[in-house]
């Protein structure tokens, strides 16, 4: 008599459980014997092949689905053939709810748009049948062979791009909101402010958002061929070895540091002095601004004319904007800062403020980066200064 195919799933099962089924969790297979057999052969040769048959009964049962997800981290590389579209989508989101990892579907025809939508991020290749799998995906190329390119080196910059602007843009935004928390200190928390609302406004909204913005879509860390070549600096992003919580919060005290030193510095030179609110507001807004542009350099890894020129040129926008706004009398009820620029560049030291401050608060950022490159350098450190030096031998050949 045949067995069905449910009892012949069930009993190979209960085969691999053996004589460690009481070790294992209740009512749950154990696959100890058949991943201790493993054990001897090398990772790359452990494959899993799955027919629609065997997902069909698997999926639907709890026990069986964990014995599955057991076996499968095990393996290299799982092959589904003989699927439905429904159950591409359900073995995608099997492993990336159960496993809780990042998924990635690849798909070139409508019956994959289900598995692309499921996974974390799809890929649809535009080819004979039809445009259903590039409409429903987020990335969509021409040839299959072009997933290398995009996953090695587009994805590779994309994280550290992403990872570096928000670790920035957090940065930026606690360091301005600290260096009004420093004032109130001394205005008995009356939550008033230094700094006039317009400049408060336009700091993210001008002044610092477009550096960001071209760093976060330029920026390199690594060549291409490079990133091609060895396909280790892969892992980063799948480690998330750039956006790490340490890393947070010592960017986050790096930022009370900065706003510290931009606050107290300019309260200390002004202080005793006929220096009213408004003037000292300009002194530590244009400290600031300079201050986190500055450190975004330091972070900048790729330069190009474009980021000279934005980076540079927003510093300069900053002077010429409110040279012009501090020109023309607002009449404003809370800070007046009609030419209070003019008067407060006439004196010394606010050009001395302006130029002592940005040192002493990057300073140790600066020392920092120095000893990680130089004793403590990472794999991306040092493939960055075999380019260098490779680059450098180009030119003196040439």
């Amino acid at each position: 008599m045949l067995m069905s195919r449910k009892e012949e799933i069930n009993q190979q099962m209960e085969s691999c459980s053996g004589s460690s089924a009481q070790s294992s969790s209740p009512g749950r297979p154990s696959l100890r014997p058949l991943l201790s057999r493993w054990d001897s052969a090398p990772p790359s040769s452990r494959a899993l092949v799955l027919d629609g048959t065997t997902i069909e009964h698997i999926l639907p049962d709890r026990e069986m689905r964990a014995a599955l997800l057991e076996v499968v981290k095990h393996c290299k590389s799982v092959l589904c053939c003989r699927v439905t579209p429904l159950q591409k989508a359900e073995v995608v989101r099997l492993v990336k709810e159960e496993l809780g990892v990042m998924t990635l579907a690849v798909g070139d025809g409508a019956n994959d748009v289900s598995m692309i939508q499921t996974a974390n991020v799809g890929v649809g290749i535009a080819g004979r049948e039809g445009n259903q799998a590039v409409i429903a995906s987020d990335f969509s190329m021409a040839r299959f062979r072009f997933l290398e390119r995009l996953l090695l080196v587009h994805g590779h910059w994309s994280y550290s791009r992403l990872a570096n602007m928000m670790l920035y843009f957090f940065y930026k935004n606690v360091a301005y909101a600290a260096v009004l928390f420093w004032y109130q200190l001394f205005n008995g928390f009356s939550a008033s402010t230094p700094i006039d609302g317009i400049n408060l406004i336009i700091f993210n909204l001008i002044y610092t958002s477009l550096p960001i913005l071209v760093v976060a879509v330029a920026d390199q860390d690594l060549h291409a061929d490079t990133l091609l070549r060895d396909k280790c600096f892969y892992k980063q992003g799948q480690q998330c070895k750039v956006y790490t919580r340490w890393r947070f919060w010592l960017t986050m005290l790096d930022a009370l540091y900065e706003s510290a030193v931009v606050f107290f510095i300019a309260y200390g030179v002004y202080f005793n002095t006929d220096v009213g609110v408004a003037e000292f507001g300009v002194v530590i807004n244009f400290s600031i601004v300079v201050t986190t542009s500055l450190h975004l350099a330091l972070e900048t890894l790729h330069w190009t004319w474009v980021h000279h020129l934005i980076l540079w040129g927003s510093i300069v926008v900053t002077f010429i904007f409110n040279m012009i706004y501090m020109a023309i009398d607002t009449k404003q009820n809370t800070i007046d800062t009609y030419w209070v620029l003019y008067m407060a560049a006439t004196n010394p030291t606010y050009w001395f403020v302006l130029l002592v401050t940005p040192i002493i608060a990057l300073l140790p950022r600066l020392v920092a980066k120095v000893i990680e490159q130089e004793w403590f350098p990472s794999c991306v450190l040092q493939a960055r200064a075999l380019e260098g030096s490779i680059a450098k031998h180009t030119r003196a050949v040439s």
